[in-house]
């Protein structure tokens, strides 16, 4: 299994000041009367967060997401750590956006993996499929990973790139960026559960984000009552709003 290492945490943070920047310059709009682009998804009906997310193109973005960024890169190496293979892994990312937290990923893959990445905008996963194309996702030792993407609710039966669907009991890690526990409801959550008790194997592991949307007792309850077993909350720092919860599927 990979072994993430204390220097290898410390070297993907991103440094406090750039999410404090971030919160001082949504303070100051706010304070003037202005909207954050994207202001109003968190728990909104899911037309609603589609067209938001439609909507932020490049640096807009990158503005929004930069909190989610700054949590990702904390969180994924202490959720993953001891829990994928060093080589020949499944590994989905859903909600992988442009391929933020997919990057992250990458750092501790290794060639042999398939990494699949998911998200419901077009325009998003078009930019992530074109990174890979130009070789931008890159390990820790500087070798090309290749992932692909594909546009789909995460809700639905998942979609393998090479058409059909993702083979049962086939995945290793299935990782959820920041999309169930601000964009998500509870019969949605569901629903992913359901499709990731279908293809992650036995004893392989989930990792997903709770928050206002669907919170930490509804998320064990629904995949407990699909076959996981919890394990531990990773944080970003001490106080975590949107932890992600870590599971194993019951062999």
């Amino acid at each position: 299994m990979i072994h993430v290492t204390p220097h290898a945490r410390r070297a993907l943070r991103l440094p406090w000041r750039a999410l404090l920047a971030n919160k001082a310059r949504e303070f100051g709009v706010k304070l003037r009367g202005g909207r954050i682009k994207g202001q109003g998804m968190i728990g909104a009906p899911a037309t609603t967060v589609a067209a938001g997310f439609k909507a932020l193109r490049a640096d807009d973005f990158v503005q929004y997401n930069l909190p989610q960024a700054w949590v990702e890169r904390r969180q994924i190496p202490i959720a993953i750590h001891g829990r994928i293979p060093r080589q020949h892994a499944v590994v989905l990312d859903l909600g992988c956006g442009p391929g933020t937290s997919t990057e992250v990923l990458c750092y501790f893959a290794d060639p042999t993996w398939t990494v699949l990445g998911y998200d419901l905008t077009d325009h998003y996963i078009e930019r992530a499929a074109a990174r890979s194309g130009r070789g931008e996702f890159r390990n820790h030792a500087g070798q090309r990973i290749s992932p692909r993407f594909a546009c789909q609710d995460i809700s639905q039966p998942l979609a393998s790139p090479d058409g059909g669907l993702v083979a049962g009991g086939s995945v290793d890690y299935a990782l959820s960026a920041g999309v169930v526990g601000l964009y998500m409801n509870e019969e949605s959550a569901a629903r992913l559960a359901s499709e990731l008790a279908r293809v992650v194997k036995p004893g392989g592991f989930v990792a997903l984000d709770a928050g206002p949307a669907v919170p930490v007792r509804a998320l064990k309850r629904i995949l407990i009552a699909r076959g996981f077993r919890y394990l531990h909350r990773a944080r970003s720092f001490w106080i975590e709003p949107r932890p992600k919860l870590v599971f194993q599927r019951i062999a």
